[in-house]
């Protein structure tokens, strides 16, 4: 997710990066409580403009899908239900981002970043032929920690991580997360 590459001297030329990841996904707090295994289901794709050798901007979209499968029973909005649940979460970060770059253009770069936006979630769990939902937007935000990694003067590989956070809403809990993920990134 961290990007690098040589960067014109001109302040008027922008530099771009486009960056697709594959992530793993690991519930905590209350997503944790709902569905407690970790997730190999997840995407990130990412653009990021810099604005100078330290700092970019950008956005970043991503999905993460998370399932479990109980026995037992369970209430939700007042009613109990017995029998064999697949409980289903998928969360949709959608994020404004900046991020700032240690070291020197054209080496290995660990980054800091952060993210804030909204996060779509869709919780669904399955009882026989019955079905519970619950759909909501969530204001989100996420803090990163990462490394690119140069291959070629217009590619490299990122590793990172994000705690993901879509506060709750008034019908819904908190969906928070950490995404580990690494990845390719194009130079534009």
């Amino acid at each position: 997710m961290g990007i690098l590459f040589s960067l014109n001297t001109s302040a008027q030329e922008w530099d771009w990066a486009t960056s697709v990841h594959y992530s793993v996904g690991i519930p905590t707090g209350d997503l944790k409580d709902f569905t407690d295994n970790t997730s190999g289901r997840g995407a990130i794709f990412e653009a990021r403009n810099f604005r100078s050798d330290q700092f970019s901007i950008g956005f970043s979209i991503g999905w993460q899908v998370f399932k479990d499968r109980l026995e037992g029973t369970f209430s939700q909005e007042g009613q109990d239900i017995t029998g064999t649940q697949v409980r289903y979460v998928n969360t949709l970060p959608i994020m404004i981002t900046g991020h700032y770059y240690l070291g020197d253009p054209g080496s290995v770069r660990p980054y800091l970043g952060a993210g804030v936006g909204t996060v779509r979630s869709l919780q669904r769990t399955d009882v026989g032929l019955f079905t519970l939902s619950n759909n909501n937007w969530h204001f989100g935000f996420y803090p990163e920690v990462g490394v690119y990694i140069p291959v070629s003067f217009d590619m490299g590989i990122n590793v990172a991580a994000k705690y993901n956070y879509g506060i709750a809403t008034s019908d819904s809990f908190d969906y928070t997360y950490l995404a580990l993920s690494v990845g390719f990134t194009w130079l534009n």
